[in-house]
């Protein structure tokens, strides 16, 4: 009974989660471009105390770089998230992890593309392989300190 309702949970938040990335995709350049300026805004207001008294093309600068990082970094992070997800919602189904990881890997991957093809039917969105890539490297490192955390428990877990 406990496993079924896990198993139910861990869905419920991949699908969520998935469709937390969809809405975000979903929004036209000009929405995606004014949130995220707005969280780039308050990041820098947070750490460059005096971020207002720069320059304007100092200004224009810093933010034109930070808000490119910080857009990949949501792209890393939201896709890092949806890894973990992945991984304990199929291990719910299987303890093999060789077929978890794989599956894990595999939807990452295939969201990851179906996302930025979704993309290029959004007004002001374009599909970028960057991102395809970014948001795999989010799985594959997830994934990766899963295992390394899992090798560790069990290495501690034989003494």
């Amino acid at each position: 009974m406990r496993k079924n309702v896990f198993k139910i949970l861990f869905m419920v938040f991949v699908i969520g989660w998935m469709g937390m990335i969809f809405y975000f995709s979903h929004q036209t350049g000009v929405q995606s471009s004014s949130m995220s300026s707005k969280i780039t805004n308050k990041i820098l207001h947070l750490f460059i105390s005096s971020y207002d008294d720069l320059p304007l093309n100092e200004q224009t600068e810093i933010f034109k770089n930070a808000s490119f990082v910080i857009r990949k970094l949501a792209h890393y992070f939201e896709y890092a998230i949806l890894g973990l997800l992945l991984f304990f919602a199929i291990y719910n189904f299987t303890n093999k992890r060789g077929i978890v990881f794989s599956l894990s890997i595999g939807i990452g991957v295939l969201y990851a593309i179906s996302d930025e093809v979704h993309q290029s039917f959004i007004g002001g969105r374009a599909p970028m392989v960057l991102d395809v890539f970014i948001d795999s490297c989010g799985v594959l490192t997830m994934l990766l300190c899963i295992e390394i955390f899992l090798t560790i428990k069990n290495s501690v877990k034989k003494r």
